[in-house]
Formats: structure tokens, sequence, C-alpha cells
């Protein structure tokens, strides 16, 4: 019997992805600032001609509240996103689990896109792709669906959009600790993406390709056989090996890495 699909496993807002868009995951920035950040506002700023450059989630290893976009790390990568938006590149968020917190205002704070639960591309020939997170696709994980399902629920939320900065700095420190806890006593299977989920979210929306992020290690398959097969692609974490994935002619989804693109 297949796992329930949890809220939100299935995007519905569709967004038009031309060639040459990029799309990156997982960087788990940390919102204080680091070298990792400073970094990444180096290779946003390097980009040029480019069309659209997608996250599929965990921008920042922790978000907790509206109020960290002030912070030392959280300032820059937003301004970068900001100058993107300016120089004509779109610029879409989906959030992750790490991040799930970011609220509209960072559309106005940038003048990017917000994709609570991922979207459904449309590509150049007529093709489609899913683009999410993951997290959702981890059907057997059930003690962290009830957190996800938590991070939804409005109340949450609000405190999120009202909390002060020590507050969020406690309650962030003190849910990562958890969630570094729980990771040794779950089952590899059971913290994993099912293929099943994958499949039935991609048919849910009539597409032949499913992207995400989430699980680190890049991964690119095909589920199901015959005349109707879905390619499943998962996008390396930043800095890991083929950690870009690139929208090239007739809507063809490419692995790639930063370097092979020219941005160094």
């Amino acid at each position: 019997m297949s796992e329930r699909l949890p809220a939100g496993a299935c995007p519905t807002t569709r967004v038009g992805l031309p060639e040459g868009t990029l799309v990156i995951t997982d960087l788990h920035l940390a919102p204080l600032g680091d070298e990792r950040t400073r970094r990444f506002v180096q290779l946003c700023d390097q980009l040029e001609g480019v069309p659209a450059l997608i996250c599929l989630g965990d921008l920042f290893d922790m978000w907790v509240c509206r109020r960290q976009a002030s912070m030392e790390g959280s300032t820059p990568v937003l301004d970068a996103f900001e100058r993107l938006v300016r120089r004509g590149t779109e610029v879409h968020l989906v959030p992750g689990n790490r991040d799930a917190l970011i609220g509209a205002w960072f559309e106005k704070r940038t003048g990017g896109r917000l994709h609570r639960d991922g979207f459904v591309g449309e590509l150049e020939g007529g093709a489609r792709a899913v683009f999410v997170h993951g997290d959702a696709l981890c059907t057997r994980d059930m003690s962290y669906l009830r957190l996800r399902s938590l991070w939804r629920f409005w109340p949450v939320r609000l405190i999120s959009w009202m909390a002060p900065m020590w507050f969020a700095r406690r309650v962030g420190s003190r849910l990562r600790g958890l969630s570094e806890s729980t990771k040794p006593i779950k089952l590899a299977d059971e913290k994993a993406i099912q293929p099943d989920a994958v499949r039935r979210v991609a048919r849910e929306v009539g597409a032949s390709a499913l992207a995400c992020g989430h699980a680190h290690d890049v991964r690119d398959e095909t589920l199901g056989e015959g005349d109707d097969p879905l390619r499943w692609i998962v996008v390396g974490a930043w800095e890991w090996e083929l950690d870009l994935l690139r929208i090239g002619k007739a809507g063809s989804l490419e692995l790639d890495s930063w370097a092979t693109i020219g941005v160094r």
C-alpha cells in the first residue's frame, strides 16, 4: 500500500522556464554569515545573461523568524538576489525543511518569487517538470511529516512573523539539535525520498520529470518502463559534485556544475 502524500506535496503553480535557467539546492548558508555565504554572493554577482535562477530549498541552514532577514549572513544573500532581479534574472525560491518559514516578505524584499509547495515548470517543446524541495516525498518518515505539518499551521507562521530575534535563535538552536539527534536512530529507508511518491506527484500534474534536492546525493534515473517513463533528478547540495541543474535546448535537463558554466 502506498503511503499517503502530505498536504502541499503536489504543486499547482506553473512557471515558464526558458533555456539557460539554472537550478541549485541545499546551500545551507549560515544566517550569521561565513566564507561560504560570501562565496555564494560572489557567484550570484558573476551571473550574466541567466534568465532564471531557482533554489529548491534549504537556502539557509536555519530560518525561524522574519527578523533573520537583517542578520549578517542573510542580508548579503537577499541583496544579491535583488541585484539579480534588477539585471533581468528571475529568482524563484522553494522553501526547504530548514527554511520552511520563509514567508511572502521574500518577494517584496528581493523581487523574486516564493513557491511554498514548489511549482510545475513549463519547458520549451511542451514538456513539464516538477520542481520541489523533496522533503514531502519522504512519505515513510512520519515523525518529520508531523513536524512539517506544524510549519504549515498558520499560528506557527504568525509567531514566526512576530517573534523577536532572541526567541528565534533559541528555538532555531533547539530544533536543529533535535533534528541532528534523531537522524542516527532512523532507518535509511525511513528517511529516504520514496520513488513511489515521486511517480505519484509527477503523474498528478502531468509531468515527465521531477527535480528536487533534500537528499544531497546526486541522482538521475528513470522510473517506470515502456512509453511513459519518468525522469527523477536529485540535484547535489551546493559545492558537491554536479551541484547544478541547467535547462538546455528544447527543454532538456542537464546536470552540471558552476565551473563548467564559466562561474568560478
